[in-house]
């Protein structure tokens, strides 16, 4: 049987991977934004910043403020599919 800590930890390590990437993601699609000066770039930008804020959430509702389990997974879902909802309008708002 694995022990708490260690899928603590291992939960830890994936979500901070995921910050990772998903700031890169962020960056570069920010970057390409700039550079073309293209709107839905902008949208695919502030997408991948609600995903990686939603998945962050969770983790730091239910970690560092001591929410509830389901109160977390729940607010942490609804900033990911902001985040969807916002990459979706960004490819059909191509003219």
């Amino acid at each position: 049987m694995v022990e708490l800590s260690q899928i603590f930890w291992l939960t830890t390590f994936t979500k901070f991977v995921a910050l990772i990437l998903g700031t890169f993601i962020v960056y570069l699609a920010y970057k390409g934004y700039k550079r073309n000066s293209s709107k839905p770039l902008l949208y695919v930008a502030v997408g991948f910043a609600l995903i990686t804020a939603g998945t962050i959430a969770e983790g730091v509702l239910y970690v560092v403020l001591a929410s509830e389990l389901l109160s977390a997974i729940a607010t942490g879902t609804a900033v990911t599919v902001l985040g969807f909802i916002v990459i979706i309008y960004s490819i059909y708002s191509v003219k």
